[in-house]
């Protein structure tokens, strides 16, 4: 190229940037900075390794229609730019991506990453009504749920789900799997169970390695993950603040509830603060597994962190911590329950599989359960620390055995019956000291009397001139009795 044709085009590159507006310019930055993402996206989805942006357009279609797309293939990933609110009252759209009215669905066959990206998928449900939740997971569908925008905090939610009849949140039908790997489940309710997730038969799954599941309320069972079959697993992240009448943060009458890691907190329910496990259901605690500070409250309360109502036996192995739980106020960690109108005769068992020493684990028995069986033997019960005075752990025939051993204790240990016991003790003695009182006064008062009456009844007479020296003696007198209720 010679000097006039490379002049030529330096003018022409100026000249076009003379005609572009500097926000054009700035947007365009912008753009490359956030990935390319073109202005006033409101998602992404790629299907085939293509990827197509949606706006709140008519043309365009927005977010229903993206989600309509990612139905177009087995597998989708989705990407949100702005939050996603339900509209048509209460419905996110309608399609093949939706169900029962609105609903968020993954079909059969389909596998659906989110990506949340700091963003919100709301329902915005100020009531409660039939299907309710806010993703549906039919069998055979799988969710990937995740939040990689660290800039907003990871901050983008599952929210504003409220059913009558299933989960608030997320709804896992049998075969259905949802795996958590980021974002949060929250401000969910449901009239029956399940406030986050809700997992119905044998081959439902849901695996939590990362986000939070927090602040769902349930008002039968499991605040935070109720399951009805199915397996739950539990690597990281936290269950916190949830509530249901049983099983505040999770609740399980069948299936399989494994915790290895994360945290599991400040959940409240009447029965099992942390943890209901029921029926035939089973409970694996490994590696490090916490489940602390939650709370049994409210009329009838029993187990502040795990309610063990099941046969099956726990399975305990690794550093895991059950501790500072309480029922109102009363250490109440692990407890073993059984029926008082039916006594089985079955036997709970903990069942060892590799224990660590630095494990910590409160343990307690409610109900009819007399005694609770650990095996095989361990060398000694320095990982379990009984919740109150009349439980007694000690070896019998190979194994360990926790036993109530007395029945005062247990009012003893209860908050409200602590505090009769002591009122009672003060009022007592204030009554004691009123009749000590009573009597002091009452001594001093005839004493008074006697002196009283020595003074009116002894009496001096003139000597006559011959006579003799008078005698000085007291007059005798009668003692009248004295009536303390006329004394003040």
């Amino acid at each position: 190229m010679n000097l006039k044709n490379k002049v030529i085009t330096a003018l022409t590159g100026v000249i076009f940037l003379a005609s572009v507006p500097i926000s054009g310019i700035i947007e365009s930055m912008e753009s490359c900075a956030a990935g390319f993402v073109p202005k006033d996206a409101v998602a992404s989805v790629t299907v085939n390794n293509e990827t197509s942006y949606y706006y709140n357009t008519t043309s365009s279609g927005g977010a229903e229609a993206m989600w309509n797309t990612a139905m177009s293939g087995s597998s989708a990933m989705i990407t949100l730019y702005q939050d996603w609110e339900s509209s048509y009252g209460t419905r996110f759209g309608t399609g093949t991506g939706f169900a029962f009215d609105g609903v968020l669905c993954v079909p059969s066959g389909h596998e659906i990453t989110i990506d949340l990206n700091g963003c919100n998928i709301n329902r915005k449900l100020e009531f409660a009504i039939e299907n309710g939740e806010v993703i549906h997971i039919e069998n055979g569908g799988i969710l990937n749920l995740t939040d990689t925008n660290t800039e907003l905090g990871n901050s983008g939610k599952i929210t504003g789900g409220n059913s009558l009849n299933g989960a608030g949140g997320i709804y896992v039908e049998e075969g259905g799997t949802v795996n958590m790997w980021g974002g949060n489940i929250t401000g969910n309710q449901t009239e029956s169970s399940g406030g986050g997730v809700l997992l119905i038969g044998e081959g439902s799954s849901f695996s939590m390695s990362g986000g939070t599941i927090s602040g769902n309320t349930a008002s039968q069972c499991g605040g935070g993950v109720a399951l009805s079959g199915g397996n739950f697993k539990f690597t990281n992240g936290t269950i916190s603040e949830n509530r249901s009448q049983s099983g505040g943060g999770v609740y399980a009458q069948d299936g399989v509830v494994e915790l290895s890691g994360g945290n599991l907190t400040q959940n409240v329910a009447v029965h099992g603060g942390g943890i209901l496990i029921n029926n035939n259901a089973e409970l694996v605690l490994r590696s490090k597994a916490s489940v602390q500070g939650n709370m049994a409250s409210g009329e009838n309360r029993i187990g502040g962190g795990i309610l063990a109502m099941g046969t099956k036996p726990i399975r305990v192995s690794g550093e895991i911590t059950v501790l500072d739980n309480s029922a109102d106020g009363v250490q109440s960690n692990l407890v073993f329950w059984q029926d008082p109108d039916t006594d089985t005769g079955i036997l709970c068992y903990i069942q060892n599989a590799g224990l660590n020493e630095t494990a910590k684990i409160g343990v307690g028995l409610s109900g009819k359960q007399k005694k609770a069986v650990f095996a095989p033997a361990w060398t000694g019960p320095a990982c379990f620390i009984c919740d109150a005075i009349d439980y007694k752990i000690e070896n019998k025939e190979n194994n360990m055995e926790l036993h109530r051993v007395t029945s005062y204790a247990t009012l003893v240990g209860d908050k409200k019956m602590r505090s009769i016991i002591i009122v009672g003790v003060l009022v007592a003695l204030a009554f004691i000291a009123v009749l000590i009182l009573a009597f002091k006064r009452g001594n001093k008062t005839k004493k008074s009397s006697k002196t009283s009456k020595k003074k009116v009844k002894i009496s001096k007479r003139p000597a006559p001139k011959s006579a003799p020296e008078p005698d000085t003696s007291e007059t005798p007198e009668t003692e009248l009795p004295v009536n303390y209720d006329e004394i003040e």
